[in-house]
């Protein structure tokens, strides 16, 4: 049986207006016919379309946030969360900056070929806007959909200085000046030959977080050891194996995020070495527990920022918001930045 709004008028004894009127929470509706309509749609498990309530000139209250992933990245979510734990620490903190402002959210990892989804998204209205997260720099269908739809929030995104179109606003981790601090630290801990498994030079970050680590190098007249990770769990641990197979001496390991530190500690404390010093990026939940020092980004305000920039009609809006970073060396301030709070 065919479950709708006429349905539910029928079994409630009212017209479909004022069927429509509960579900919209007119207040124009006596308190018994509110409660014996919503009797029968509880009873029915009917639930309204939203598309139809939007066509009808209710606003969605629904915020999309989208993450960039081929479908490696969707079975790593489904076999081990914690591969993919920044996103997961990110996620939890755009919901909780959502339902404040009394919005659902709708997430989804998206790849190349499924973009129509999101366009699908927008031109129905079943979204009030979208935060992209995790792409790759001018990347063509994140153009696309730029020039077509706002409002937009892309974080961790080479920013568009000629971009003039309203809605369109840019979120970016101060990741040079985190990645520098967690290689200065390093170098003030004595280390002479310091290693940088690096993330996806195709990303904003990754590129942002080697530059950082190159200006501290260089500051200090030291060689640099870059070695390319782009964040792969596997790579790093690649790239340990066999420095210490050659015998590449290093003395401090700075990771461009904390998957790749964890292997690189596992690596190390396989081989009997103790001493070396590791900083990793994103201050997961394992990172200080585990030894490793992290930078944590203030993913705290930046979901509040991204929300904002959506649905915040009151709220002063930025064409490109900057979110600071913190090195966390101990456990008082790991639970003062991290998710714990």
């Amino acid at each position: 049986m065919k479950i709708n709004s006429m349905k539910v008028a029928q079994l409630a004894g009212v017209s479909r207006s004022t069927v429509s009127r509960v579900i919209n929470n007119y207040t124009n509706v006596p308190p018994e016919t509110k409660e014996k309509v919503m009797k029968v749609i509880e009873e029915l498990g009917y639930i309204p379309n939203s598309s139809a309530q939007v066509l009808a000139g209710k606003k969605s209250r629904t915020i999309g946030l989208f993450i960039y992933g081929d479908n490696n990245d969707k079975n790593r979510i489904l076999d081990n969360g914690l591969s993919f734990g920044y996103y997961l620490d990110f996620i939890n903190r755009v919901l909780k900056e959502a339902l404040k402002q009394d919005y659902q959210l709708l997430v989804d990892v998206i790849n190349d070929n499924s973009f129509s989804k999101i366009e699908s998204l927008y031109a129905n209205r079943d979204i009030v806007g979208g935060v992209f997260i995790g792409f790759k720099e001018r990347d063509k269908n994140i153009e696309r959909i730029v020039k077509q739809y706002t409002p937009v929030v892309l974080v961790d995104y080479t920013s568009d200085s000629n971009c003039e179109k309203e809605g369109i606003y840019y979120i970016n981790t101060e990741d040079c000046n985190g990645a520098q601090k967690a290689t200065e630290h390093l170098i003030s801990l004595g280390r002479k030959n310091i290693i940088h498994i690096s993330g996806d030079r195709d990303k904003l970050s990754g590129k942002e977080r080697e530059r950082g680590y190159l200006k501290a190098i260089e500051n200090y007249g030291m060689i640099p050891m870059v070695y390319r990770g782009d964040y792969s769990d596997k790579k790093a641990k690649e790239i340990v194996q066999e420095l210490l197979a050659k015998n590449v001496k290093f003395d401090g390991v700075f990771c461009a995020n904390d998957n790749m530190s964890y292997c690189v500690n596992s690596i190390l404390k396989e081989n009997g070495i103790t001493d070396i010093p590791i900083v990793g990026f994103d201050n997961l939940r394992n990172t200080i527990p585990l030894g490793i020092m992290s930078v944590a980004p203030d993913i705290r305000n930046l979901a509040k920022a991204a929300v904002g920039l959506l649905v915040d009609n009151k709220m002063e809006k930025s064409k490109i918001t900057f979110v600071k970073t913190t090195l966390i060396k101990g456990l008082e301030e790991y639970i003062k930045e991290s998710y714990l709070d």
